[in-house]
C-alpha cells in the first residue's frame, strides 16, 4: 500500500501542478494523526519516507525501562524483546506500526487529511497566480452553466462569473471562449476563487485599454465612462498629445476598433465624447448623436443644466426609455434637463465649435 501511494504521488503531482513535497508533507501529518490511535494519544510519532525506495515507515521510540511509569515514551524490557531481541535497559528502540495497519492507515490518510491539504496547496496556487492580475481582463473557456452562473475554466483553476456580473446580451454555452474582468480572487472557497464580470464599466474600460494602444500607453486618456450593460455605454476622453485625436484614437480607421469592443459586448452601442474643459460643450457633447443648440448653466454649485436641442432631435437627446439623457447625465455628473424651445440665442452652442 505504501509503495502504491507513494507511486501516486509522481502522477498526482504532474497532473495538479503542485510539487511533491506538498504530498510528502501531507501524508507526514496524515499518518501522524491517524497512528496516534493505534499507539498512543500523547506518543511522539515518527514518520520517515524513503521517496527513492518507495518505503513509509511509522514508528515510536521508548526508552527499555526495569519498571514503566511513563507508558508514552517507556517499556519494560520484557515487552521490548518482542520488537527486539538484543534490548537491554536504557536501550532506546524503535517500535514500528505493523505493515498491514500501515495500509489500511495509509488509505484513510489518503481520502480524508492528504486531499484536504493537496486541496488548500492548489488554492493557494491559484490565488498566488490570478491576484496580480486583479482589475485586468482574463480569458477562458465555458466549462459549464449553474443556475444560470457561468463557470469559466482557466490554466489552472476555475473563475465563476455570477448571472448578475453578466450583461443582459449575454448568451453562453459550454465551450465558448469568454473574456471577463476579474473583480475579486478569493484565498480559498468550496468553488471557484475567481470573482469574474462583465457588467461593471472597469470591464469596458480594459477592453479599450486591450484594443487602443494610446489608452494603454497612456496617450489617450478616459476621463468617465457611463454605461447601461447590453444597451449603451458613453465613454469621454482626452489626450494629453495635441497631435492625438482621442475619439479617432478609439473608433480607429473606419471604426474597426469600436467596433470590435462593441462585439465584445455582443452589440452594446458605444458613444466615443471628446472631454472638454468648458462643461458647456461637455455636456452638448455628451448627448450625442442629438443636435445641440444651447447649454444653460442653470445652478452650478447643484449642477443643474438646461439643454436646448432641436426638435428633430428631442426624442434622441432623451433616447429610448430615457437611457442617453441618463447615461449623459452620469458621464458630466451634472442634472440634465432638455428643452426644445430657445430661450436666449446669445448663448448658442454650435456642435460644430
Amino acid at each position: 500500500m505504501a509503495e502504491e501511494l507513494l507511486r501516486s504521488i509522481k502522477q498526482m503531482s504532474k497532473e495538479r501542478g503542485v510539487s511533491p513535497d506538498i504530498f510528502y508533507s501531507a501524508i507526514k501529518e496524515a499518518l501522524v494523526a491517524v497512528s496516534q490511535k493505534y499507539f498512543n494519544q500523547d506518543t511522539d510519532v515518527q514518520v520517515e519516507i524513503d521517496k527513492n525506495k518507495g518505503k513509509i515507515q511509522v514508528y515510536v521510540t521508548k526508552l527499555v525501562v526495569k519498571e514503566v511509569e511513563d507508558p508514552c515514551f517507556e517499556i519494560s524490557w520484557k515487552n521490548a524483546l518482542k520488537y527486539d531481541s538484543k534490548a537491554k535497559e536504557g536501550d532506546e528502540i524503535k517500535i514500528f506500526l505493523p505493515g498491514e495497519t500501515l495500509g489500511r492507515v495509509a488509505a484513510q490518510a489518503a481520502k480524508h487529511i492528504i486531499m484536504k491539504k493537496i486541496l488548500k496547496a492548489e488554492q493557494q496556487k491559484i490565488y498566488d497566480k490570478y491576484l496580480p492580475l486583479t482589475g485586468t481582463i482574463l480569458l477562458g473557456e465555458v466549462r459549464r452553466i449553474e443556475k444560470n452562473n457561468v463557470i469559466i475554466a482557466l490554466d489552472i483553476g476555475e473563475a465563476i462569473l455570477p448571472f448578475k456580473e453578466l450583461s443582459p446580451k449575454d448568451d453562453f454555452q459550454k465551450g465558448d471562449i469568454v473574456k471577463f474582468y476579474i473583480k475579486r480572487v478569493f484565498p480559498e472557497g468550496k468553488g471557484p476563487l475567481i470573482l469574474g464580470s462583465r457588467y461593471m464599466n472597469d470591464f469596458v474600460v480594459e477592453l479599450i485599454k486591450k484594443e487602443v494602444p494610446e489608452v494603454s500607453e497612456g496617450i489617450v486618456k478616459i476621463f468617465s465612462i457611463s454605461r447601461e450593460p447590453g444597451v449603451k455605454t458613453k465613454v469621454a476622453v482626452y489626450s494629453v498629445d495635441k497631435l492625438v485625436d482621442p475619439v479617432g484614437a478609439i473608433v480607429g480607421m473606419n471604426g474597426n476598433r469600436v467596433l470590435s469592443i462593441t462585439k465584445e459586448l455582443r452589440g452594446e452601442r458605444v458613444d466615443v465624447i471628446a472631454w472638454n474643459n468648458s462643461i458647456e460643450r461637455f455636456i452638448a457633447s455628451s448627448l450625442t448623436p442629438a443636435d445641440v443648440i444651447n447649454v444653460n448653466i442653470v445652478d452650478s454649485v447643484n449642477n443643474r443644466a438646461e439643454v436646448t436641442v432641436s426638435e428633430e432631435s428631442l426624442s434622441s437627446a432623451i433616447g429610448k426609455k430615457g437611457i442617453n439623457i441618463k447615461l449623459a447625465s452620469r458621464l458630466t455628473k451634472w442634472n440634465i434637463q432638455l428643452t426644445n424651445r430657445i430661450k436666449d440665442r446669445s448663448k448658442v452652442i454650435q456642435k460644430k465649435l
